[in-house]
């Protein structure tokens, strides 16, 4: 007993080492996959065995193994329940402000209300659903911003050529919450959470195949940006010009400008605008340090000498108006749309594209997340490294018939860079709101590129941030010619179970058969990797509904795990149906790409 009791400090000493050794293994590994992991963790396991039995006199390595064992077992119970999906709120969940920030803002801000403001998000939802029913945004422009205006534009444009109504009915906000406030340039940010309820019908009188009903209670975060300092004017719940208060046209268009003193309403200049929608699980997933005062944020501040009234937010909206503007030239088959937002090379490249690929035409258009991750300069230029992270399905229509070319939704990561000179100065107007950046004069879609008041060329990079790339994550990782930040950087949160989980309940759901021995697989995985009941429940419903979004990671290894995974969920019942094996062939497709 004296000799146990003087060795017992050492026995547990030893024991800690080995734990701790194996918790930062895992800590820097795969973050958690079983499945991803199951390699090196065999490996780790036998080399701690060997060490206690060849350092460790018996009876004391039976002690070592057990107390080794219990921290085992702990570290990956811990381990696999650190999940985004575990992170990422449903309609139900209980969610509060933070208080934190709402008290910082508001000692700054006095005069700002939360209820009011609250108020105007909950009329901006509701209002938004029934522009997006009724396909026209005339009610709402005044108080959205060009890439927001653009998104739901451009997806008008697919159903119209598709002939779809969207009939949205019980619309219900549950609850407005303020996740966080932040600062950028001349700019307060407000990224607001909403939970909502409503009953939705996709209909498709040409081609009833693309039909889709369903019940949703979900979450999404909605973000508002405005001036700091602004005394506010509620445009929500008037049409009156928030200058000079006469009537606002009835019809807002692409720009929403007052005819009597020539304001432009949606820069932030007199009331909160809405500038982004993120889907719940992207919002969550998206790494801090790419906040807009986050760490990689400011870095990208300091490699273009931005100056106080940069705001990225602003540029993210600028990405996401010229690439929607992008794959409306591509679906019209129309150069000409995209002429003025891109350089000379670009329009060049994607015009050849758009003559050599095959027509097609989007059934769903999605951004799911747009961000400024990194920026460099080169050749007497700033560019701009943006992720666009989006969600879409293609189909072809020939014949009056239809036929998909996506048989799902599947998720795309594009980098889109911007470019301009390291010296310009403040434009007079945005191109990317029909305003030359030279002299401020209206211009439209045209291939004319010059000014007809000014002369300039509106796509000069002396003026404006022009498109001047467009390509997959894949291709820009790769060839990496400029930037320092990696795209799957930005999906550093999702773990390959993550994504597996994701799709396995995607393949469950593909053939509209809920077969008991899927359910039960899928049952058994979201069980094996501790995710909560209450947050995955969601996925259930959705991927009953046919809503879920096809995900894979960019790295091919990973990739092929994802799959492997989905492969056996679809076999689980024993046979494969023709909807899963399409999907699969797929996913098979995508993930060879990944290996070039």
């Amino acid at each position: 007993m004296t000799l146990f009791k003087k060795n017992l400090k050492n026995i547990f000493f030893f024991s800690f080492v080995l734990i701790s050794c194996y918790a930062m293994a895992r800590a820097g590994g795969s973050g958690g996959s079983s499945d991803s992991s199951s390699d090196s963790d065999s490996g780790g396991i036998i080399a701690i065995l060997y060490a206690i039995f060849r350092f460790i006199p018996f009876p004391y390595n039976i002690i070592v193994i057990v107390v080794v064992g219990v921290g085992y077992w702990y570290i990956s119970k811990n381990v696999k329940s650190k999940s985004v999906l575990n992170e990422i709120p449903s309609g139900s969940s209980e969610m509060v402000d933070q208080t934190g920030e709402l008290a910082i803002f508001q000692t700054a801000n006095p005069e700002f209300n939360p209820t009011a403001f609250k108020e105007k998000v909950k009329t901006a939802f509701v209002d938004i659903q029934s522009a997006w029913e009724n396909q026209n945004l005339s009610k709402v422009r005044k108080w959205i911003s060009d890439g927001v205006y653009q998104r739901f534009n451009t997806q008008f444009i697919m159903m119209q050529k598709l002939g779809q109504k969207n009939t949205i009915k019980n619309v219900g906000v549950k609850n407005v919450v303020i996740d966080s406030i932040e600062t950028d340039g001349e700019f307060d940010i407000i990224n607001t959470a909403i939970q909502f309820e409503m009953q939705d019908s996709f209909v498709c009188e040409k081609f009833p195949q693309l039909n889709e009903e369903g019940y949703y209670e979900d979450v999404e975060y909605w973000t508002f940006i405005r001036k700091k300092g602004v005394k506010e004017k509620d445009m929500y719940h008037t049409n009156n010009c928030p200058n000079c208060a006469g009537p606002l046209p009835e019809d807002g268009g692409e720009v929403s400008k007052c005819q009597h003193c020539g304001t432009t309403t949606y820069l932030g200049d007199y009331d909160w605008v809405l500038a982004e929608i993120t889907q719940a699980a992207d919002y969550v997933n998206e790494p801090k340090r790419f906040d807009k005062s986050g760490q990689q944020t400011q870095q990208v501040r300091q490699a273009i000498n931005a100056q106080s009234d940069f705001s990225v937010q602003l540029m993210e909206d600028k990405a996401s108006n010229g690439y929607l503007q992008i794959m409306t030239a591509f679906v019209k088959q129309k150069p000409e749309i995209m002429r003025r937002f891109v350089s000379d090379s670009l329009f060049d490249k994607l015009s050849e594209r758009i003559k050599s690929e095959p027509p097609f035409v989007f059934n769903r258009l999605f951004l799911n997340n747009v961000t400024l991750m990194d920026a460099y300069a080169k050749d007497g230029k700033h560019n701009l490294v943006i992720s666009i992270k989006r969600s879409a399905q293609r189909l072809s229509m020939k014949n009056d018939k239809v036929e998909l070319l996506d048989h799902s939704i599947f998720a795309t990561n594009e980098v889109l860079i911007m470019s301009r000179d390291a010296g310009a100065g403040q434009p007079k107007g945005s191109l990317y709101a029909h305003a030359c950046p030279n002299c401020g004069g209206p211009i439209g879609d045209t291939m004319n590129l010059e000014c007809q008041f000014c002369g300039s060329a509106v796509n000069s990079t002396k003026y404006e941030w022009i498109i001047s790339e467009l390509t997959t994550a894949h291709e820009y990782q790769n060839a990496m010619s400029g930037g320092s930040v990696k795209p799957s950087e930005l999906d550093e949160l999702f773990d390959v179970r993550d994504y597996a989980f994701n799709n396995v309940m995607l393949i469950v759901g593909a053939d509209g058969v809920f077969a008991n021995e899927e359910l039960e697989y899928a049952n058994s995985l979201a069980k094996k990797w501790n995710y909560k009941p209450d947050k995955i429940s969601g996925m259930f419903d959705m991927a009953k509904q046919g809503q879920l979004v096809m995900r894979l990671p960019e790295d091919h290894k990973k990739a092929s795990k994802v799959y492997t995974m989905m492969e056996k969920a679809a076999m689980a019942d024993g046979n494969i149906s023709n909807e899963e094996k399409q999907i699969l062939d797929e996913v098979k497709k995508r993930v060879a790409e990944l290996q070039n």
